[in-house]
Order: structure tokens, then C-alpha cells, then sequence
């Protein structure tokens, strides 16, 4: 049964309509005569439906009555007026009215207006029932959407990463064949040429040792073996390149070597150019070769310098890196470790993407014809990865270039050694009188080998291959003083032939000489041990003095 409040100032006509409703089955509450003891009543009580006369007692009319009300409560309000004026029917629109009834009415149509006031007043609870379940099914469904947007681009960008990561290890890839390819060709191309560069510069020597100075072709063979000597220093590039030359090796202190080069660098680049070092307190310990990173640094340098033909900025610096977790990119795939990075930086030309896919590779070079070989670059990135690090390079045109060297840190620290250098003797100087067995199996490089080795007073026992010179040891019954063998041999190789050897002759010393330090000889770990090395080509000076310093150190 529905309440419903009556608020009306005549009193006889406030129960009369109290009466009717009670008649037509509703709860008929009190019967109020002013605004403000309906809003203190409803208040109070909540009831399900008011009858509102406009024009009661007090300070406020039925409508301002309804507005207050309507404010704060969600009760529907049915206006009972004799006035029916514009301006009243406007007033009473504003507050939402849920219907109108004009006096005098029949109980017809008070029944039919509150009936339709319930049930408009229903309907619009229901109404903003299902809203509000709308609503928040709506909201429900929105967070849903932007939480599987969110993983869904959350796996579009780890796609993404992956395709990335994939086209980067995949270009890298590339590029290590590619390099190892190139590295392969160089390095057989100039172990050939090591051969026939020894035979030139070899023989050159022994016609100028037997030369007058006054003599005029004294001039034309020393323009040949100046000559013989530019072409070694190419094919070493190239050595190192193709990973097969022999690296000397040993502990440095990096800060040490780029301070030690400092005056020489500057007196490259020239006053035009501002010229900085800033090192990070050491000292780092690398283990590299320390002739070829010296060569580098100069590569470097003057790389940076001619990308400079009006002047600009040259920085070298140094730093302590310590990886936690791969560090990888277009050009590095470092390990997490501890390095030292050398970074050379200028404010040159830059270099455009183009070249950048090519500047590693052999006689590669944009330079004007006769300013530049190519090979520089390509020897700093095999020197730096034979020596367990990696270069990166990063660059944009009119923007100049950055080299970034990253060579692992070692424990070890520098040893002292004995010199390894001795005068280079003239012709007949400190003749010896030992025995040497030599073993090369080129047949001209042995034959100018033993033809030095003659000269200047040694007893040469000479083979072409392992098994031979072990026959020629088993025949000899004296001493042999050195085994002079090349490194790389058809059937046995020279470390294979000295151990042989020296389970016989545990006190002979051994020099080796090669062209290359081929992978085969690397698994004997040659380069980790203490040995004797001569590097092809070599002069006949350089040879004598390398025999008699090492014979000398028995």
C-alpha cells in the first residue's frame, strides 16, 4: 500500500482528500498546511508519494516547497492548483513535477495522476537501476579492454624487440662471415706474398752488404728493398686481418701507452686541430700486442685528422666498464665482464651509413688514390678481437665519428723482460761457428736462408720437411746448436717437429719462422708460451740477429 502525504492550508479540503484515498486503497498520511513542515515530514517519514497544493501558508509556495525536496530526496510530487496561469505552470515545470491536477477534480482523475506519478517514478528507478548496472558493467568491460590492450601491445613490443633482436644477431652474422671470409682470403693472399717479399728483400740485402757505397746500383737495390719493406708492412696489415699473424703478446697498462704516444699523436695531427687526452686513473692492464695497438691508436688518429682538413676537435679518452649483462648492437656483441674502452672521438666529416657497412673490410677506403691503403681499420679490428675485446663505431655525416675500443680487463700485471733486440750485424760480423739444422719447405726461402747462415760461418743442415730433418738428426752425431723450422709444414708441422726433436736434444733451442700463425699452430697454444718467433719477410740481418740472440740465451 502506498503513502502518501498531503500537503494542503485548507484544511476541509485536505481531509476530503484524505478521505478519497483512503477510498481508493492507498495510506493516507497526515495532512500538512506550510512547505516547511512537509520538508521536516518527509525528512522523517519517506513517504511513497506527496500531493502538493502550490499555494500554501508560510513563507514558501508548493513550489519552492517541491524544489527543496526534490533536492534531496527522490520522491515523486503531484501539483494540486487552482491556478493555471503560464507563469505558474512554468514554475512548477522547472521543479519536475511528475503530474499536474487542476481543483476542483474527480477521484477519476486524482486516481489516474497519482497512478501515473508511481508508476513514472518507478519506471524511472528502474531505469536508473539498469543504468547504473549498465554503467558498471560498461566500466567493468572498459578496464578488461584496457588491460588486454595494454598486454597486447606489451606482446607487440616484445615482438617487435624479438624481430629486432633477430635482424640484429642475423646482420651481425652477416658481418662475421663476412669478415672471416675476407679475413681468410687476406690472410692466405699474404702468407704467399710473405714468401716472395723474403726472397726480395732477402736477396737485395746480400747484393748491398756486397756492394760499395760509391757503387751506382747500391742506389737501385736499396729503392728495391725500400720497396720489399712498404709491401711487408701491407701484407702484416693483411696478417693481421686474416687473425694469422703472430701476435706478440703481453700485459701493458693502456693509460701507459696512450700517454707514451701523446707528443707523436700531436706532432700528427698538427696546431690546427685541439688535441685532448683524458684518462681515467689507472692503471688497466690489457694483454694485446703492444707494436700493433701502438699502430691502431696512430690509424686512428690519422683517420680522424684527415676527416679534418680545416681544423677541429680530437678527444682520446679512457674508461673502466663493467657489464653486467650483454651489451649489444650493430657492430658489438660484448660478453658481461669487466673492459677498459678507448674512445677516439672527432668533430670531423662523419661517415654515411653506407660506408659505415664497409669500413672494417680490407683496402676498403674513401680516401683519394695514394692517401690510404685500407687496411687500417680492418688491422685495428682484428688486433682488438684477437685480444678478447671489440670496436664499435658510431657516426653521422657533418657530425664526426667516435671509435669506441673495448679490450677485457686482465688480472696479470707486466713482466720485465730481457731485451730482444741486438744490433743488426753488417757483413761478417760476429761470425758463428754453430750448427744449425734448418727446415723450410719452400725451396728459395730455404736456399736463401742457408746461404746467410753460410756466410757469416754456420754449419747448416738443411731438409724440407719434418721427417727429413729427423733423419738428418738421427745421422748427425754431434751437437745441433738451434732448429731453425718454419712453422706450418706439409705433414708435420714445426712444434710437431721439435717436440721430436727435443725428446732427443732436450738443450736445443728452437726458432720458428712463418709467413702466418695458421689455426693449427694455435692449438698448440704457441702464443701463450714463451718462444722464439721470426716473422717473415725477414732480411738477412734480422736473421743472424735472431740466431745469435737466441743461441746465446742457451
Amino acid at each position: 500500500m502506498h503513502r502518501i502525504l498531503i500537503v494542503e492550508d485548507e484544511n476541509i479540503v485536505g481531509l476530503d482528500i484524505q478521505k478519497r484515498l483512503r477510498r481508493m486503497g492507498y495510506e493516507a498520511l497526515e495532512v500538512l498546511s506550510t512547505g516547511q513542515q512537509a520538508v521536516e515530514y518527509v525528512e522523517r517519514e519517506q513517504p511513497d508519494l506527496i500531493l502538493m497544493d502550490i499555494q500554501i501558508q508560510g513563507d514558501i509556495d508548493g513550489i519552492e516547497t517541491t524544489r527543496r525536496i526534490r533536492e534531496r530526496f527522490d520522491v515523486p510530487i503531484v501539483y494540486l492548483t487552482a491556478f493555471s496561469d503560464e507563469t505558474t505552470l512554468q514554475r512548477a515545470k522547472a521543479t519536475e513535477a511528475f503530474a499536474y491536477v487542476l481543483k476542483p477534480f474527480k477521484d477519476r482523475e486524482l486516481y489516474s495522476s497519482i497512478e501515473f506519478a508511481l508508476y513514472r517514478h518507478q519506471t524511472g528507478v528502474e531505469l536508473q537501476k539498469h543504468h547504473d548496472e549498465l554503467e558498471t558493467r560498461v566500466e567493468e568491460r572498459t578496464a578488461e579492454l584496457a588491460r588486454v590492450n595494454e598486454e597486447l601491445k606489451h606482446e607487440m613490443k616484445e615482438r617487435q624487440l624479438a624481430v629486432e633482436g633477430r635482424a640484429l644477431l642475423e646482420e651481425q652474422l652477416r658481418q662475421s662471415q663476412k669478415m672471416e671470409a675476407l679475413g681468410q682470403l687476406a690472410g692466405g693472399v699474404a702468407h704467399d706474398f710473405n714468401n716472395m717479399l723474403t726472397i726480395i728483400t732477402g736477396y737485395s740485402e746480400l747484393v748491398i752488404n756486397r756492394m760499395s757505397d760509391k757503387d751506382p746500383i747500391v742506389s737501385d737495390m736499396l729503392a728495391i728493398k725500400e720497396a720489399g719493406d712498404r709491401a711487408a708492412t701491407l701484407t702484416s696489415q693483411l696478417l693481421t686481418f686474416g687473425r694469422r699473424q703472430a701476435l706478440q703478446y703481453s700485459t701493458i697498462d693502456l693509460n701507459g701507452t696512450v700517454e707514451s704516444a701523446r707528443d707523436m699523436l700531436q706532432r700528427m695531427i698538427g696546431e690546427d686541430i685541439h688535441f685532448e687526452i683524458d684518462l681515467q686513473p689507472g692503471p688497466h692492464y690489457i694483454k694485446t700486442d703492444p707494436g700493433q695497438l701502438d699502430q691502431v691508436l696512430v690509424n686512428l688518429v690519422v683517420n680522424a685528422r684527415d676527416a679534418m682538413p680545416r681544423g677541429g676537435r680530437l678527444r682520446i679518452e679512457t674508461a673502466a666498464i663493467a657489464l653486467d649483462q650483454p651489451l649489444t648492437n650493430r657492430f658489438l656483441k660484448l660478453e658481461p665482464g669487466e673492459y677498459i674502452r678507448l674512445r677516439v672521438t672527432d668533430s670531423g666529416s662523419g661517415i654515411t651509413d653506407k660506408v659505415l657497412n664497409r669500413i672494417f673490410e680490407p683496402f676498403y677506403t674513401t680516401k683519394d688514390k695514394g692517401k690510404g691503403t685500407g687496411l687500417g681499420l680492418s688491422m685495428a679490428y682484428s688486433l682488438v678481437e684477437q685480444s678478447g675485446g671489440q670496436i664499435d663505431v658510431a657516426s653521422r655525416p657533418d657530425e664526426g665519428t667516435r671509435f669506441d675500443l673495448y679490450l677485457p680487463i686482465t688480472n696479470a700485471r707486466p713482466e720485465e723482460k730481457l731485451s730482444e733486440t741486438s744490433p743488426a750485424p753488417g757483413p761478417r760480423s760476429e761470425n758463428g761457428n754453430e750448427i744449425i739444422l734448418l727446415v723450410e719447405d719452400e725451396d728459395v726461402v730455404r736456399d736463401l736462408a742457408r746461404r746467410v747462415l753460410s756466410d757469416y760461418g754456420y754449419d747448416v743442415l738443411e731438409a724440407r720437411q719434418g721427417e727429413e730433418a729427423l733423419a738428418l738428426s738421427e745421422l748427425h752425431a754431434g751437437p745441433i746448436h738451434l732448429l731453425l723450422t718454419d712453422l706450418v709444414m706439409p705433414k708435420m708441422s714445426g712444434p710437431e717437429l721439435a717436440q721430436n726433436l727435443q725428446a732427443l736434444r732436450p738443450d736445443m733451442p728452437v726458432l720458428y719462422m712463418s709467413g702466418y700463425n695458421d689455426e693449427k699452430v694455435l692449438r698448440y697454444g704457441m702464443q701463450e708460451q714463451q718462444i722464439h718467433f721470426l716473422q717473415k719477410p725477414f732480411t738477412p740481418n734480422a736473421l743472424i740477429a735472431k740466431i745469435r740472440q737466441v743461441i746465446n740465451l742457451r
